[in-house]
């Protein structure tokens, strides 16, 4: 992927996120009730974005939102059932990672743990499997998200001649494009966090695979539906924004394909 479209797809992001969202209809007002202060407009466009942070911030907001991805992913993989569906590989998708001076566990930070291990537990229940493990970076300071989990996999016990890294990738569709020469046309345990399996699945069979999901990492599993449910707070924003990153994906995505049929 080039920097131009990666860069644009990071500054439409920010701007459907509910928080850069409230900004821009609060900076929108702002402007409007300047210039026109006997307008209505200005002031309704500012509530607008404060009510819609609001909304946001409840954790039922985010806990829906999230729920109905997680639901699409199914439940966790059963290695017997893999087993006698042929797999040979188990992927691993890439997920959060940090730089600086810290050991493996702490550098595989939380998304891309719980992945892999997920991962390591198939991989362990299933003979003979390759680990692949997915995950570019596009710093150049910063180790890439597969050898990065390469290095916490050896330390779980897994071979070197176990893994298959794959690491030039930058987002979901980059890796379904990066793996496609490795993968074929086997049926393999695709592992990623459950709201995200939805949008990772449509880009692995739009590309040709055969993903069969292996969820991890669900967050909605236990939540209890009480007053706090409805108190805002920060927690609540970032799940919200999660789902909506999710939905937005699988827009694009749909939108994608939809231009590419159009014009063909």
């Amino acid at each position: 992927m080039d920097w131009a479209l990666f860069l644009t797809k990071k500054v439409v992001s920010i701007l459907v996120y509910p928080l850069g969202t409230a900004l821009f209809l609060w900076l929108v007002g702002a402007v409007r009730w300047l210039l026109r202060p006997r307008s209505r407009a200005g002031l309704l466009l500012v509530c607008c974005g404060a009510l819609w942070l609001l909304v946001m911030s409840f954790p039922v907001t985010g806990f829906y939102l999230l729920h109905s991805l997680e639901v699409r992913a199914g439940a966790y993989a059963d290695p017997a059932a893999l087993r006698n569906k042929g797999v040979k590989f188990v992927v691993v998708l890439g997920g959060d990672l940090r730089g600086g001076d810290v050991t493996a566990a702490d550098r595989v930070a939380y998304t891309s743990l719980v992945r892999l291990m997920e991962g390591v537990r198939l991989w362990k229940a299933i003979p003979g499997v390759k680990l692949v493990l997915s995950g570019g970076t596009y710093s150049s300071d910063v180790m890439n998200c597969a050898e990065a989990m390469a290095m916490m996999a050896g330390q779980l016990g897994v071979p070197a001649e176990a893994m298959i890294l794959e690491s030039g990738s930058w987002d979901t569709q980059d890796e379904a494009r990066y793996l496609k020469p490795i993968l074929g046309k086997e049926a393999f345990a695709m592992v990623t966090t459950a709201s995200h399996m939805p949008r990772a699945v449509m880009a692995f069979v739009r590309a040709g695979l055969r993903p069969i999901p292996a969820p991890a990492d669900f967050e909605t599993k236990s939540f209890t539906l009480d007053y706090r449910a409805f108190l805002p707070e920060a927690r609540g924003l970032v799940t919200s924004q999660k789902a909506l990153h999710e939905y937005f994906g699988m827009m694009a995505l749909f939108m994608k394909r939809l231009v590419a049929v159009s014009g063909s």
